[in-house]
């Protein structure tokens, strides 16, 4: 036996179906659990299914109990990875692992890891980094396409890889649907274009600055009331200034003439000359400014038409964009906005091709990767498939990975290859598809062969084969025995068997039996001492009748175990 230690090192199950208290603890090594048909052996296996994140049923549940709980405990001392990623999850306990799952008789569950609750996703994931279960029912899923590539992938190691690609291919995906979309929208995008051009082009003539149209609104106003406005100067410039009698400024300086000539005798007088002097000066100021205003601005009718005009032709382009004139720069600019934005538009439409195109390159890339890695791996694990095949029965098998490029389309999330797994089960047979070449005894002879043979290349510390050798029995029994035994040096083994030569290859051995008491079932666990076992190969070997010679086959099957 190897001498890590990183394992599944406890197990207990509380209310679960027919089991009411049970504990479990495991060593490194194989360990198998034997008892009769119908014994819940598997229900052991359920069991750890379910604290690994398997779903649940409320009728799992013990008949009268509200709940069932199943607790594991894994050491993984020397499994970085899952150390690494509980870290990063918080959910570090100094290197120990301990999971709980609970499942109510009124429906819901919970999981736990080292006390915390957390989702069932989480517990899955312990999964792929602690435990492989083969269940014996899994040669049914091995005619499928998707399980012989993803055999082939396991001893090929292309998961970090398949993981850029899932990201990858996800963002090409995304970049396609994204492209398809802006295509849709392109001839929108032209009668828009073309529209907003066409409005563009009316205004351009005009000068629709804000300044521009804000000047020509007032001076149309200047002009509307010219006469008005030379009228009021003249006769404010005669009243202030140049009416002969009694214009302001010449009573003004009159006034500051009279008191200026007094401050001699009143010094307060100073102060009233000064505000005078301040008035004079100002209105002289002012006269100034009306005869500026009066010399320059004759009424010029020609110059008023022609702002009417101007103005006019502003007013019938803003009722036919449905705004004021004075918001027609703004709307102008709104306009202009618009053109560019589905200018721009078409750029970035072009941006995401260049996108795309490079996105595709990055997945095209990884999947030659990927495809590479299967074919150095497919030649290999098929000749190590066949050898171990033609240990089982079948000394005329041979089985083929054939990796072919994809029709229907060019790659996906997991590459760009076709995997198929063929098989021959005579010799000179040709090669056929696994699922139409073998029967259901050869199909399962396969299956466990695969498992056999792949089992070693998976990282996970602990293996799990729930009765994956029914229909196989004699010689070939005792070469499976020999395969888990040798697995075991590497790897913890846990085999739930019938086969009394794959239970005789095991470091230790727990019998799992029913008992009844009153009205209540329940499960019993023994981990058997030499002796024990002995009776119970015996009892494997020879049914109901165990004679003389039935223990001393047992013993001597113990003792031949390297």
């Amino acid at each position: 036996m190897g001498s890590k230690i990183n394992m599944l090192i406890h197990l207990s199950v509380r209310h679960l179906a027919v089991v009411d208290d049970i504990t479990l603890s495991f060593e490194r090594g194989m360990t198998s659990l034997t008892g009769e048909t119908g014994a819940g052996k598997s229900i052991l296996v359920d069991a750890l299914g379910l604290v690994l994140g398997d779903r649940a049923d409320s009728n799992m549940v013990r008949h009268g109990c509200d709940r069932a709980e199943i607790e594991a405990s894994f050491d993984i001392t020397d499994n970085i990875v899952l150390q690494q990623w509980l870290i990063e999850q918080e959910l570090n306990d100094q290197k120990q692992c301990n999971l709980r799952r609970t499942v109510s008789s009124e429906g819901p569950s919970r999981g736990y890891i080292n006390g915390r609750i957390v989702p069932l996703s989480q517990l899955r994931m312990i999964s792929e980094n602690s435990i492989d279960i083969h269940g014996q029912h899994a040669h049914q899923s091995l005619i499928r396409s998707d399980t012989q590539r993803l055999l082939l992938d396991t001893v090929a190691k292309t998961k970090p890889l398949l993981a850029k690609l899932e990201t990858a291919h996800k963002h090409w995906q995304n970049l396609k649907h994204d492209v398809a979309a802006q295509e849709v929208q392109s001839e929108q995008h032209i009668a828009q274009l073309e529209l907003l051009q066409y409005q563009i082009n009316e205004l351009v003539p005009l000068d629709l600055s804000e300044s521009s149209v804000k000047e020509l609104i007032s001076s149309q106003q200047k002009l509307a009331h010219a006469s008005e406005l030379m009228t009021t100067a003249q006769s404010s410039l005669h009243s202030l200034y140049d009416k002969e009698e009694g214009a302001a400024y010449s009573q003004i300086t009159q006034a500051l003439s009279n008191i200026e000539a007094l401050t001699n005798i009143e010094p307060r007088f100073a102060n009233i000359v000064e505000v005078l002097n301040s008035s004079s000066l100002q209105l002289d100021e002012a006269a100034g400014e009306l005869r500026h205003y009066l010399d320059n601005n004759e009424q010029d009718n020609n110059l008023l038409t022609e702002v009417e005009i101007q103005l006019s032709a502003l007013h019938d382009i803003a009722r036919k964009h449905h705004v004021e004139v004075e918001a027609l720069p703004a709307h102008y600019r709104f306009l202009c906005e618009q053109l560019s934005q589905l200018t721009n538009s078409e750029e970035h439409q072009a941006q995401l091709e260049r996108e795309l195109a490079q996105q595709e390159g990055i997945c095209l890339e990884l999947c030659q990767k990927i495809s590479h890695m299967r074919q150095e791996a497919a030649v290999p694990l098929a000749q190590e498939i066949t050898a171990t095949i033609q240990q089982l029965a079948m000394p005329g098998g041979r089985v083929d990975f054939l990796i072919t490029p994809m029709e229907s389309s060019r790659f996906n999330d997991t590459g760009a290859d076709h995997v198929q797994l063929l098989v021959s089960t005579n010799p000179g047979q040709a090669a056929g598809e696994l699922g139409k070449v073998a029967s259901g005894g050869e199909l399962a002879r396969i299956s466990l062969a695969i498992q056999v043979v792949t089992a070693g290349t998976r990282s996970v510390p602990t293996l799990v084969f729930d009765e994956v050798d029914v229909g196989i029995g004699g010689s070939i029994a005792e070469i499976v025995g020999q395969h888990l035994r040798q697995l075991a040096s590497t790897q913890q083994v846990i085999c739930i068997t019938h086969l009394p030569q794959v239970a005789a290859q095991a470091h230790r051995q727990v019998q799992v039996s029913k008992k009844q008491l009153k009205d209540t079932t329940y499960i019993e666990l023994i981990e058997l001492n030499q002796s024990q076992r002995i009776e119970e190969i015996a009892r494997m070997l020879g049914g109901v009748t165990i004679t003389e010679k039935t223990l001393s086959h047992a013993k001597e099957m113990l003792e031949h175990t390297p």
